[in-house]
């Protein structure tokens, strides 16, 4: 027998369970794919619509600056310039000195945990006259084999006020 009638009576095996999945999918958007096309209203078909015009507000300038005083909570005087507008208190800077706080002692106790902790490392270490303060890192923190970052407390304070901060304290920080 030649090897085309062989292929003729050798049952196929039935498709995966995923195979047919696919193939009725298939078949079903197929099928929607020509049902649908008739529901698509045609040119001509659908009666012309009417849309209600848009009506914009024309606002003035006298109400723009109405708006503009009522959400500043200023008065005319002092947009214009007669009465000073009031300025926010500016809170003087906790001054850095060796061996005294970070900050005034009243803040302490209201500082988050992690901030806590750190200062009360900084006023033990202070109080032993240590000036400076090393962080040993592991392989694993940076990829670059074990080391030890330098800390100067003032790097500590700089950072307890937000100010421009050293490589080694950004840091110690994420570790």
């Amino acid at each position: 027998m030649c090897e085309a009638n062989k292929r003729k009576f050798i049952p196929k095996e039935p498709p995966s369970h995923y195979d047919r999945q696919i193939m009725k999918s298939y078949a079903k958007k197929h099928k929607q794919s020509r049902s649908s096309s008739s529901d698509v209203p045609q040119l001509g078909a659908q009666k012309n619509q009417t849309v209600e015009p848009l009506i914009v507000e024309q606002k003035t300038k006298q109400q723009d600056l109405i708006t503009f005083l009522k959400e500043s909570n200023l008065t005319v005087a002092q947009i214009v310039g007669g009465e000073d507008i009031p300025k926010a208190q500016v809170i003087a800077r906790w001054p850095f000195q060796l061996g005294t706080s970070l900050v005034p002692l009243e803040v302490v106790s209201l500082m988050p945990t992690k901030i806590r902790r750190l200062h009360d490392r900084y006023m033990i270490m202070i109080s032993q006259c240590v000036f400076i303060s090393g962080a040993k890192i592991k392989d694993d923190d940076f990829f670059r084999g074990e080391a030890i970052i330098w800390i100067n407390w003032e790097e500590v304070y700089q950072l307890y006020h937000q100010d421009a901060l050293d490589i080694s304290m950004v840091g110690l920080w994420v570790l």
